[in-house]
């Protein structure tokens, strides 16, 4: 607009608009020309709006009218910056006889520019290689921790080490660190799944072990794909959805790469089935995890990490004592019991899981009802139930259960020794609720 028709645009006299282009930065209208001004902004389209956008970041005094320069009215000056011009070209401003009225050399070079900056900033990053190396060095060391500490102060831990990672991926680093970071929320994200389905709360585990899939799926690792599907699966196995957890466990299959991860989905798979009383696809499960086992290469989460991620073949027998006891199988579960409590008693205390090593004797002591041995069971029991309170862990109440059932049965009714065991579960069971101080993958999620 003309000075003349701005000021009848406004509703003030020419001779105030003259004086505002003259006095520049030195004049400030007074409020109700200022409302009059934010108003004429306000309506204006948006292309008029994003060229006062990228004009007002620069200074002023540093403008000349557009009568001066010779610019079109509605394109750059020839002291327009290179963020002006590159905003006015966002924007899309710059067409028609705006488009004539840039320079050449401006133009590339304002794109060369912008190339630069860019460039500088994506080089930055908030995450340097010993800040990789620590993460990691945690994860392991939580995960290998796991299997021998009570659940509730790993938790506290495995929120700790989460929100830094948290707090990193909400700044800027390199694409190959961004999914590492992801990788770290993804296997302690999955910790914590395990963490909550030992301590019982079934919901908040399986929304965490979704959140493990999507960061897996973030950082395209098969490996935390394969673990994932797998942890699901057992916790869908405790919410009663069987059928569930067999679907999940195939799925896992998909992304196995490694002997130990076919394996471990081979297990899972299988005691699914003998949970719904299939035992030809046990037993099929049962094969192919032994055929697995013979060859495969190892991966960096079940093999290198290890712990909770791995499934050494102590865990192995653990999970065949009880597919063989849903079968009903005495002999073999025995067999599997028995293999697994001599490799935990003879393994290393700190991957000495007692948690599964007390469900295992509990397996053992059902295997031995099953086969009429009542002194069977109370010996394999006995160190069960003298566990100190902080490591009796919540599922083995619900174990027991199954164990009192068959003590009840006419084959024990009238012997005074079944009473005692029976007593001495009972007591057990009515003690201090372990939960919250259950040791941490020793349940179905281990």
């Amino acid at each position: 607009m003309s000075i003349r028709e701005f000021a009848a645009h406004l509703g003030v006299h020419e001779r105030l608009v003259s004086k505002w282009e003259a006095g520049g930065s030195r004049v400030h209208p007074r409020p109700v020309n200022q409302a009059a001004l934010d108003t004429s902004l306000a309506r204006s389209d948006e292309v008029v709006r994003a060229r006062f956008a990228a004009l007002i970041d620069q200074p002023l005094l540093d403008r000349k009218p557009a009568a001066d320069t010779g610019a079109s009215p509605t394109g750059p000056s020839s002291s327009t910056s290179d963020a002006d011009l590159l905003a006015l070209i966002g924007s899309g401003a710059i067409r028609g006889d705006a488009l004539a009225s840039i320079s050449e050399r401006d133009l590339i070079m304002a794109a060369a520019h912008e190339a630069s900056d860019h460039v500088g900033r994506a080089e930055s990053t908030n995450v340097g290689a010993t800040t990789l190396e620590q993460l990691d060095a945690d994860v392991v060391r939580i995960a290998n921790d796991y299997v021998h500490i009570p659940p509730v102060p790993m938790t506290v831990e495995m929120l700790r080490v989460r929100r830094r990672v948290y707090r990193l991926l909400e700044g800027h680093q390199r694409p190959a660190d961004t999914r590492h970071l992801y990788l770290l929320a993804g296997t302690l994200t999955g910790l914590l799944a395990n963490a909550s389905t030992d301590l019982g709360y079934l919901d908040a585990a399986a929304e965490q072990v979704r959140a493990a899939w999507a960061y897996a799926e973030l950082c395209d690792h098969n490996g935390l794909r394969a673990w994932t599907r797998g942890m699901h699966a057992l916790i869908e196995c405790r919410s009663q959805r069987p059928r569930r957890a067999v679907l999940l466990a195939q799925s896992g299959q998909e992304y196995a790469e490694s002997a130990t991860a076919r394996v471990r989905l081979f297990n899972i798979e299988a005691r699914m089935w003998a949970t719904l009383g299939n035992a030809a696809d046990t037993d099929r499960c049962v094969r192919a995890a032994d055929e697995a086992s013979a060859h495969g290469a190892a991966d960096d989460l079940h093999d290198e990490i290890g712990g909770v991620f791995g499934f050494p073949d102590a865990k192995a027998q653990y999970y065949a004592g009880a597919t063989y006891i849903h079968l009903g199988q005495a002999e073999q579960a025995l067999a599997a019991t028995s293999r697994a409590i001599e490799l935990y008693a003879s393994g290393p205390l700190e991957k000495r899981s007692y948690g599964a090593e007390a469900l295992t004797r509990v397996d053992s002591a059902a295997a031995h009802l099953m086969n009429g041995s009542l002194d069977g069971a109370a010996e394999v029991l006995a160190p069960v139930l003298a566990l100190d309170e902080d490591r009796r862990i919540a599922q083995l109440p619900e174990r027991l259960a199954g164990v009192r059932r068959r003590i009840a049965t006419p084959r024990f009714r009238d012997s005074a020794r079944a009473r005692e065991l029976d007593e001495r579960i009972e007591e057990f069971c009515e003690g201090p609720s372990a939960k919250g101080m259950s040791a941490g993958g020793h349940s179905i999620g281990a």
